[in-house]
């Protein structure tokens, strides 16, 4: 259900006096793209960032990396995967390590574009190359990580391939600094090499891929507490990453050499494969963004233009968003945007925000950009919109209800709730909007003495 239309007028009329009102941080840009890439004979490695729709926004870089993720003139290593951790801003970064070096997983954090503390943990040493390929964050904090390329006595030399020496699959502790290996009784017996890892949100599953050659792989299934992996399905390719969708579809980039479909899907309940035509010739690495429902994808050395970046609907539509070639792009990550960052009061009933997807979809310059909120079961009564540019940094108590946004930068607007409802917010075009942090949150009258709270939202303007 949608808002009345005297309560669209009032948000129309009031929001756009705040939005220009607030002020630009200084931080990697919520809704961004996080990508690295790693040297092979040319180009420049590195974890840089871009604008999810304008491709005339500059590549951001970021700097004060660790030696062995930064550019270096000899080559051959850099950054072979990157994920973005939402509950600290933290970078995961992957390391492509030379021969007897050691095969690192790094955890960056940052101070605007800048590493100002990183840590290390090594799951074993390279022979002639080593790479962690993916990785994947558990629920719990422990990182999922795929690796390749290792020495006999690595922390993860659980299987000695034909031509990638030893691999495994194994959980990074970056707490208490340990390196777990999951115990994959048949890894020995998968062909070609791990090249991609995913974890189910409730952290008990994970999902990798082998890539056996241009024309053939894999994907596979293992609890995360071991066992014998079962293979979901045989690829008309190799796969380079795999991602899980908002409904818990698995995505890949297949290399399907001459084929005009280079994205697969696979539906792990009804056991199906689907292949999706795309245009821009072989892909690299896919990430889901979760708040429009699309894909970010890059190219390949041979894609259409190389080593560049995509926005992708689930159709299979491409649109360019940069072509940086700096070197070969093997990770990618999206901040979403909007995202809820603090918990909810719930009352007779519990409300929560539609992110993933936001029907709304980004909060971009000049859109008519929207937040949908819905009730957990039939709800009708009067509720507050609470909009503002700060938040308290101790919840404000409010008739049993937390509130976060504090009210000093705030505008508040009354509506009828009734079980789900649209809000629009319009964003002017005015450039100077650009990065404007925003929080957002309601109230609820139930008919009893308590009010009820949704989750905080944050939002930047992109």
């Amino acid at each position: 259900m949608s808002t009345t239309p005297s309560a669209r007028v009032l948000f129309r009329a009031a929001l756009p006096a705040i939005l220009l009102a607030a002020a630009a941080l200084a931080q990697i840009p919520d809704g961004h793209i996080v990508w690295s890439s790693q040297q092979g004979t040319a180009g420049q490695n590195g974890i840089f960032y871009s604008h999810p729709r304008d491709p005339l926004v500059p590549v951001g870089v970021i700097g004060n990396l660790p030696p062995s993720l930064a550019y270096s003139p000899a080559g051959a290593r850099g950054c072979a995967s990157v994920l973005y951790r939402r509950s600290d801003g933290a970078l995961i970064a992957g390391e492509r390590a030379p021969n007897g070096t050691s095969v690192d997983l790094h955890v960056l954090h940052l101070l605007g574009d800048n590493v100002v503390w990183a840590q290390s943990f090594s799951v074993g040493t390279g022979i002639a190359f080593g790479e962690i390929a993916q990785a994947a964050l558990l629920p719990d904090g422990r990182i999922a990580v795929a690796a390749s390329g290792l020495s006999s006595t690595s922390a993860l030399a659980q299987a000695l391939t034909t031509n990638y020496q030893w691999e495994g699959i194994g959980i990074v502790d970056t707490v208490g600094g340990g390196v777990t290996p999951v115990p994959i009784s048949n890894l020995a017996q998968i062909p070609g090499v791990l090249n991609g890892i995913a974890a189910t949100r409730d952290g008990a599953t994970i999902f990798f891929c082998n890539w056996i050659n241009n024309s053939s792989g894999g994907l596979w299934t293992v609890p995360v507490a071991g066992g014998g992996a079962l293979q979901l399905a045989i690829l008309p390719g190799g796969p380079s990453s795999v991602s899980i969708d908002n409904d818990g579809t698995l995505v890949m980039p297949v290399l399907v050499p001459g084929a005009a479909a280079n994205v697969f899907r696979y539906d792990p309940v009804r056991a199906l494969l689907t292949a999706i035509p795309t245009t821009a010739g072989p892909l690299n690495c896919l990430a889901v963004e979760t708040v429009t429902g699309n894909y970010i994808v890059a190219t390949r050395e041979t894609g259409t233009p190389p080593r560049s970046l995509y926005w992708m609907t689930p159709s299979g539509t491409q649109t360019l968003l940069v072509s940086p070639d700096r070197a070969s792009i093997n990770g990618i990550d999206v901040n979403p945007d909007p995202e809820a960052i603090a918990a909810g009061t719930p009352g007779v009933t519990s409300y929560d925000w539609m992110l993933a997807p936001n029907p709304g979809g980004l909060p971009l310059l000049g859109s008519n950009f929207s937040l949908t909120l819905r009730a957990a079961t039939p709800a009708a009564g009067l509720a507050a919109f609470v909009f503002g540019s700060q938040r308290y940094a101790t919840p404000l108590p409010l008739l049993g209800a937390q509130l976060h946004v504090d009210l000093a930068s705030a505008i508040v607007i009354l509506f009828g709730f009734s079980d789900q409802v649209t809000l629009p917010i319009p964003i002017p075009s005015t450039i100077a909007l650009r990065g404007a942090l925003f929080y957002v949150q309601t109230l609820h009258d139930e008919g009893t003495t308590s009010l009820a709270a949704s989750p905080l939202l944050s939002m930047t303007v992109l």
